[in-house]
């Protein structure tokens, strides 16, 4: 349980160095470039140029603490604007971190959940209505002869857990 804190306080100065190079997006009018949570790490930029430059500083500061990122476990994704007449181009020239070329993904999973570039919960819901089914057909399978009160607190306890649902947009 201490790990992740400790992890975030060991990297504090490489993510302090990188919200300070004021490149990033206005996200519901807060500016962000960076989100961490032990040792997964997201960068966000507007621009291909920018996001360059913060992987960059992340290389670069990473290496001050001794520390290199995965670039088998490291993907890029570009959300493209809601409004079609404001895409610039279709295709972006890869990034690159530490020599290797990363790949462009439309979605991948982060903390567990599912993010896509469509800016749709579809598949982050889908995947907890099955983890939902699963987990209720093993408590099925391992308590169907107790009693309905047990049942009912057992699934209570173990079925309904949507951590993050907050997060998923409402249409």
């Amino acid at each position: 349980m201490l790990s992740p804190c400790l992890f975030i306080s060991y990297i504090s100065k490489l993510i302090c160095n990188i919200i300070a190079m004021n490149i990033g997006c206005n996200i519901g009018g807060m500016f962000m470039n960076i989100l961490a949570y032990a040792d997964d790490v997201v960068l966000m930029a507007p621009s291909w140029f920018a996001l360059q430059q913060l992987i960059d500083a992340l290389v670069c500061g990473a290496c001050d603490i001794d520390m290199q990122c995965n670039t088998n476990k490291t993907v890029c994704m570009v959300f493209p604007p809601k409004d079609k007449r404001k895409i610039v181009a279709s295709a972006f020239p890869s990034f690159v971190l530490n020599g290797a070329t990363l790949q462009y993904v439309p979605e991948f999973k982060y903390l567990g959940h599912m993010i896509s570039n469509d800016s749709t919960d579809d598949k982050d819901i889908l995947r907890e209505v099955r983890l939902l089914f699963t987990r209720a057909n093993i408590l099925n399978r391992r308590f169907g002869m107790c009693s309905v009160s047990v049942k009912t607190t057992l699934f209570r306890s173990f079925c309904i857990c949507f951590y993050g649902m907050a997060l998923w947009k409402r249409m």
